[in-house]
């Protein structure tokens, strides 16, 4: 760990300030590569000149990268990242050679499984050996200077030292602070808003996370994989990275966190990619990548749609990049420079960009842009409200709940929480976690001083697991049961989807099975008490085979009640109460990602096991007659809506709407991306201290330019869809689809059965 500070911040601090003009070095030198046609230069001396250029460039990214550490500290684990297949498949042009990609990347797995899993345990167990060993309040302020933490004098302008102009008032020896005189309490935050600390800390469990990227990243290369496994090792490494975040988020540095893991993510994925390209010849190369791309097309079909809006909200700033790099590299072509391709035929003469990049244009114009925009501004939707509602407004909220409940009684503040708890249940898209991670933190900040930490901590779990079970009963029986002659309850339940069939088989055993009560605990909340109602199956036995749910709620509630509790410091001696806390937050989070998921998991495996060995009982379930009718309208007014927002038949006012917030919401994540939208504040602060009295101070005045453009674009966005839904209304109700409409617009595996159905 100490060689960390060595080796990455001497040349930051050093030669920092020649960051800049490396930067500008290297994109200058990317520019005239591209444009000069450098991939395409041939002969002895043009494949020479391309490898010093690759290598000039991975050496200049790499300086860029150490001399810029105390700005972004996250830049050399992401280097790390990237260096590591390099060093890989550099293993292999000097050693392996002569042996198959396949059967070389076969040979990798399992170390680098090992591996990464020792490093992350090595880690784990490194920080319970001494206390200075874990990350609390101690460890981020020693050594911070050492790695490029600047303190924050403008908030905290009392925590200068007097006598030390430029340095801070607070030290730490050992376990403990020390203060000069006139130092107060509350300048143990003055590095807050500094990440390298943290990274460092948690450097080897980035590390860690980089090695099982790899390995599962071989594992796939070595066999034949489909959609789902691609699909699945997707959503293991956002599990991954979403358990770090959500920790972080709690304890105040998920801004930064969230910027570092995004980095870490890109950075395995080019490395990945890196691997790939040069394992492989030029040519495999290509073939490979476009039967990739035309495979995953087809088999997703509309559902692409998706991959192609996360691409324009993401990579547009860029594509307007690449466009007038284009632009240069056909105008050097015309010249007729030595080192460029050749301009060949009449059109390519004429045309101002490259054949590439006409082409690329063409299949642009080619995609329905009206879906793919509108779901690229969903896309932004979601990032702003991760971004910004969890990470920011969540724990401002929480922040202001435990400052309000600190005065009142347990028995006040239960009743307050389990009110709350109540009415998120109620909603069915709200699931259960952030509830009891609430009720950790705020039973714990309330029933401390009454009950002790592990009283209060049980104490948060009995209520957790009440809420939970009568939260089910007032779904079952105030909704389900109550409400089952209503056609609405029973489509959101999904009555006709061979999932809740399956369910419902399940549901209608007795005793309780495994299957049964892995679906009452790890099914979703919402449908599967209602759905229990609708069936009129008795009460007590499904709150019995709930009851297990405990193991799901213990680690959520013990992840906000660690996080709680490693924010609390001794007031007189100013060291962290519990410097352990920290880290089981980590853990766990890491448990409540685990056990969350795994329920989930099991849950579909047994649906899955049912809808497939029991598929004749599912057949004998009577469908819903009046639910498969609402089904119906709604799908033909869907397919009707397709038809009326293709892009050619997008009236002009229309389309300058979608565009407007489209950009309106591009500008705003990057503007949240990259800029200081939001002041620094944890689960700890208070709204008098640290925002002056005003909630409002949380969002600094570039917050205020990307809220204004995030509200901007989604009014633009409901007012298009206001236009498409009432356009598609129109023409459900007047002259319709024709047939072969109505067979285009169905998805592939239905089109068979549409031809011979009217609707």
């Amino acid at each position: 760990m100490a060689y960390g500070t060595i080796a990455f911040y001497y040349l930051a601090k050093q030669y920092g300030e020649y960051a800049s003009y490396v930067a500008i070095a290297i994109g200058t030198f990317v520019t005239t590569l591209y444009i000069l046609d450098f991939d395409r230069w041939q002969g002895r001396a043009g494949d020479f000149f391309r490898k010093v250029g690759w290598v000039i460039f991975n050496l200049s990214i790499a300086l860029l990268v150490l001399l810029t550490a105390d700005s972004y500290a996250y830049g050399p684990i992401c280097l790390f990242s990237f260096v590591t297949p390099m060093w890989l498949v550099l293993m292999k042009g000097l050693l392996y050679s002569k042996v198959r990609t396949r059967v070389y990347v076969s040979w990798l797995t399992l170390p680098l499984f090992f591996i990464g899993l020792a490093t992350g345990i090595v880690w784990l167990v490194w920080t319970f050996l001494r206390d200075e060993n874990e990350w609390n309040n101690v460890t981020q302020i020693s050594g911070a200077e050492e790695v490029g933490c600047e303190p924050n004098f403008e908030v905290y302008p009392e925590c200068e030292d007097v006598n030390n102009p430029g340095k801070v008032c607070v030290n730490t020896e050992g376990k403990e602070f020390t203060f000069s005189d006139g130092c107060q309490m509350q300048c143990i935050d003055v590095y807050d808003s500094c990440l390298n600390t943290f990274i460092l800390w948690v450097g080897p469990l980035l590390v860690s996370l980089v090695l099982l990227f790899l390995s599962f990243f071989c594992t796939f290369l070595r066999t034949k994989t489909d959609e789902k496994d691609i699909a699945n090792f997707g959503k293991l490494w956002i599990f991954l990275l979403f358990t770090v975040w959500l920790t972080a988020s709690l304890a105040g540095v998920g801004a930064g966190v969230s910027s570092a893991l995004f980095a870490l993510t890109l950075a395995s994925f080019v490395g990945s990619t890196a691997f790939i390209v040069s394992s492989v010849s030029r040519a495999t190369q290509k073939t490979t990548a476009e039967t990739l791309i035309d495979n995953v097309s087809e088999k997703m079909g509309s559902n692409f749609d998706w991959v192609r809006g996360l691409m324009v909200v993401t990579c547009g700033p860029f594509a307007i990049i690449y466009f007038f790099l284009s632009f240069f590299n056909q105008l050097a072509r015309k010249i007729g420079l030595p080192c460029c391709k050749r301009v060949k035929t009449p059109e390519e003469k004429k045309d101002y960009i490259t054949k590439m990049m006409r082409r690329q244009i063409d299949t642009f114009r080619s995609w329905n842009r009206s879906r793919v925009y509108f779901l690229a501004v969903l896309w932004g939707f979601a990032y702003m409200v991760l971004v910004v509602i969890v990470a920011k407004f969540t724990v401002l909220f929480l922040s202001w709940l435990i400052e309000e409940t600190s005065s009142m009684s347990l028995a006040a503040v239960t009743g307050i929480m389990v009110g709350v708890g109540l009415i998120l249940f109620m909603l069915p898209p709200v699931p259960g976690v952030p509830i009891y991670l609430a009720l950790g933190i705020v039973v714990i900040a309330t029933g401390r001083d009454l009950l002790g930490i592990i009283g209060s901590i049980f104490y948060a779990a009995a209520v957790s697991l009440f809420l939970k079970l009568f939260a089910c009963t007032l779904q079952q029986k105030m909704i389900g049961g109550a409400l089952s002659n209503y056609v609405s309850i029973r489509k959101v339940v999904g009555i006709n989807s061979n999932l809740i069939k399956a369910m419902r088989l399940i549901l209608r055993q007795k005793g309780f099975s495994p299957d049964k009560v892995t679906i009452l605990v790890g099914g979703p909340d919402w449908p599967t008490s209602v759905l229990c109602g609708i069936m009129n199956l008795d009460l007590l036995p499904i709150l019995v085979g709930t009851l297990p749910v405990i193991f799901l709620i213990m680690p959520t509630l013990l992840t906000g009640s660690f996080t709680y509790m490693a924010s609390l410091v001794d007031k007189e001696t100013g060291a962290p109460e519990f410097p352990w806390a920290g880290v089981m937050a980590a853990v766990a989070a890491a448990a409540t990602a685990v056990v969350q998921c795994g329920s989930m998991i099991f849950a579909a495996y047994y649906l899955e096991q049912t809808a497939s060995q029991r598929a004749d009982e599912l057949d004998l379930i009577p469908v819903d007659t009046e639910v498969r009718e609402l089904e119906d309208k709604e799908e033909y007014l869907n397919r009707c809506y397709i038809r009326v927002t293709r892009w050619p038949d997008v009236p002009l006012l229309a389309k300058l709407i979608l565009q407007l917030s489209l950009i309106s919401m591009t500008a705003s994540c990057y503007l949240v991306t990259i800029s200081p939208c939001f002041a620094e504040y944890q689960l700890t602060y208070t709204i008098d201290e640290h925002l002056e009295g005003n909630w409002l101070n949380l969002v600094l005045p570039l917050g205020w330019i990307a809220i204004l453009l995030f509200t901007a674009s989604c009014v633009l966005l409901y007012i298009y869809y206001l236009w498409a839904n009432l356009k598609a209304k129109r023409l459900m109700n007047g002259a319709g689809l024709m047939e072969e409409e109505i067979v285009a617009e169905a998805p592939s595996d239905e089109r068979a059965n549409r031809l011979a159905t009217p609707v």
